[in-house]
């Protein structure tokens, strides 16, 4: 371990009148421009960073670099390096016990050799396990509870789940998962009582997919099942679905429900679950949601309404146009907010929706504490689609046309629903990106646009602005941003109305001589959103 008390860490204040979004505190590493970006772990005192890097001169090898923030970016004990094994790359990693997990993997091969690197939280001092004696599998998740790391990944095509315990070094293999058309959709740790959440799809007897939602304990014995076997009418299947941390003995899963094969979105779900596993539904139709086309102009707005105001008078079913897949849900004490993308996949041969691409078999990762989590695996339930490498490569675009905002007390009622425009985004990235912010009566969502931060807000259901643009801001007003590296930006929510903005850019400043030179950095930046300054802009206009 290599402690570095000359990185570069800029912090500044910035607190401005009235404008929606604050850049607040900056935090900056000496990095070059295309360097690897940081990943996160949300803490509850803060935010922990870590990347690998190459390492200084002419060799291959990588370093680690970590640091450990408070909630004003400040560090304690500045940056940490450590060395990485020749020849391993980072592919995964997760926190527990106060303490960092990193899996590190050489080469890519199904038994390549494996390591976990910990690093305790309250000395930085890191520790490394061996990862031997598992099962050959092209790795998809990698989590760690009170000692044991979770494995889950593919072999010979069907989903596989390893529990390796860190002290003893036995490995447990969960049963009842390696099958046929099956997928594993999420995977949740219960702390509090030393068990998984494993929550599977497979398609069932007549062809129509089945949701199994097991809990195992750290031996891999199944502890409960629930198997949903009745669910809304004939053909009706559940598509998505979020299973939310169990709260007083109660648990939900929520998502999107449909007809699969005729790419028919229908509406939304509630799935109940009491301390018995039993369970029961609330199912949402256009029909509840008076808001879903305020993204629409207003004229077009009142042909849709129209539409389904007229095919539920006729009985016919109003289904929504493109997917309709959920993104997060936040809930309250009497209440859930929920958050669904409106979008469309196009592939490079004009098809809609290609077959390959099901929005509800990707794996959810676990963001309790990972921030903006994109893994370094392969996603292998959609690359093993058996695709001839002969063939002309396909290329799918998602074109993003609304976000829908819901709150929905827990008894069931819709308080309010609302829906903001993306103005027809077109991207090639196939994971969510829009982050959600819940603030007491306040909604915001906000995400980052060709290097522009998009925002919109929403106070006590009301829609007060939809799809603002702010430029990226320095907080230093004495420097410049001279290039920023697109693809290397992150926005996240953090906490309460904070974001975090990070990525790599190269910035103009005037060095000690009064010369102007330039610098290239990673920058976190601490953003503030205040929807209310919008009412005050307004007011102090006379509008």
């Amino acid at each position: 371990m290599k402690r570095l008390l000359s990185f570069l860490l800029l912090m500044c204040l910035s607190y401005g009148g009235f404008t929606q979004v604050n850049f607040v505190k900056r935090l900056e590493i000496s990095s070059d421009f295309y360097d690897d970006t940081f990943e996160m772990l949300r803490l509850e005192t803060g935010v922990v960073a870590f990347r690998t890097i190459p390492e200084k001169g002419l060799n291959f090898r990588l370093v680690l670099q970590f640091i450990n923030l408070d909630f004003d970016l400040n560090s304690e004990k500045g940056l940490f390096e450590y060395p990485v094994r020749s020849g391993y790359s980072l592919v995964g990693y997760d926190y527990s016990d106060e303490a960092a997990y990193l899996f590190f993997q050489k080469g890519t091969s199904l038994n390549a050799d494996r390591y976990i690197f910990k690093i305790n939280l309250e000395d930085n001092q890191g520790f490394e396990y061996e990862a031997d004696n598992l099962l050959g599998m092209q790795l998809l998740e990698f989590l760690v509870e009170n000692g044991k790391a979770i494995f889950m990944g593919d072999s010979d095509g069907r989903p596989a789940i390893q529990i390796f315990d860190l002290d003893d070094k036995s490995v447990h293999t969960i049963q009842g998962i390696y099958g046929n058309d099956t997928q594993i959709i999420q995977i949740q740790k219960l702390p509090e009582i030393d068990a998984l959440q494993v929550v599977i799809s497979r398609k069932g007897q007549y062809r129509n997919r089945e949701i199994v939602i097991n809990t195992y304990d750290f031996l891999g014995n199944l502890l409960r099942e629930i198997r949903v076997d009745n669910f809304g009418e004939e053909n009706q299947e559940i598509l998505e679905g979020i299973l939310l941390p169990p709260d007083r003995y109660q648990q939900a899963l929520i998502g999107s429900y449909g007809i699969e094969r005729r790419d028919a979105y229908q509406g939304m779900y509630i799935m109940d679950i009491n301390e018995f596993g039993e369970y029961e539904f609330k199912l949402y139709t256009l029909e509840d949601f008076p808001g879903f086309f305020n993204y629409l102009p207003e004229k077009l707005r009142e042909k849709r309404i129209a539409e389904v105001e007229k095919n539920a008078e006729k009985g016919k079913s109003n289904n929504i146009r493109e997917v309709y897949s959920i993104r997060s849900v936040v809930p309250e004490e009497d209440a859930y907010y929920i958050y669904f993308d409106h979008y469309n996949i196009i592939n490079s041969r004009g098809n809609n929706r290609p077959g390959g691409y099901r929005p509800g078999r990707y794996y959810r990762y676990d963001q309790l504490n990972r921030m903006g989590y994109t893994p370094f695996f392969n996603d292998v339930y959609n690359t093993r689609m058996g695709m001839n490498p002969m063939a002309m490569p396909v290329t799918t675009e998602f074109k993003y046309i609304s976000a829908h905002f819901i709150k929905v007390g827990k008894e069931g009622n819709v308080i309010w629903d609302n829906a903001s425009t993306y103005d027809e985004f077109g991207t090639l990235y196939p994971q969510p990106f829009g982050e959600m912010a819940v603030v007491e009566n306040e909604v915001y969502h906000v995400y980052v646009k060709d290097l522009i931060i998009k925002m919109s807000y929403f106070k006590n259901g009301e829609k007060i602005f939809e799809d603002e643009s702010f430029e990226i801001e320095l907080v230093n007003e004495e420097e410049r941003i001279r290039d920023t590296n697109a693809g290397s930006l992150q926005l996240v929510h953090w906490y309460g109305p904070y974001y975090l903005l990070s990525g790599n850019q190269r910035v103009r400043f005037l060095d000690e001589n009064n010369k102007e030179d330039t610098k290239d950095v990673f920058f976190m930046t601490k953003i503030l959103v205040e929807g209310d300054a919008f009412e005050a802009e307004d007011a102090q206009e006379g509008k």
